[in-house]
């Protein structure tokens, strides 16, 4: 488990503020009379292979993209990159603690 990762200064007021995530496997564009049929059981074929990263969304911004996995019986998501951010990004120091890179 990664340790708590404080907030640079000047985020302090904001950092309790809730962001809905998203990951998105797909999406596909139906007619409304295949919408209309659909039931129970019904296969609805997506145009993204297997494998592919999902697309994240920060409040319907996209993030990034990232792995799905499976830990503990669960869906998660492995980061695996963020758009409009470099690979190794250094927290500024805060002075009071040890700086953490990721």
């Amino acid at each position: 488990m990664k340790p708590d990762i404080p907030s640079p200064p000047g985020y302090e007021a904001i950092e309790d503020i809730t962001i809905t995530l998203q990951a998105e496997l797909d999406h596909k564009t139906v007619p409304f009379e295949q919408l209309v049929n659909l039931s129970v059981g019904s296969v609805l074929q997506l145009g993204r292979p297997t494998g592919e990263n999902v697309d994240l969304y920060a409040e319907n911004v996209l993030l990034g993209s990232g792995e799905i996995l499976i830990v503990d019986s669960t869906l998660a998501v492995r980061i695996a990159d963020l758009k409009n951010k470099p690979t190794e990004t250094k927290l500024p120091s805060t002075g009071k603690g040890p700086s953490i890179a990721h």
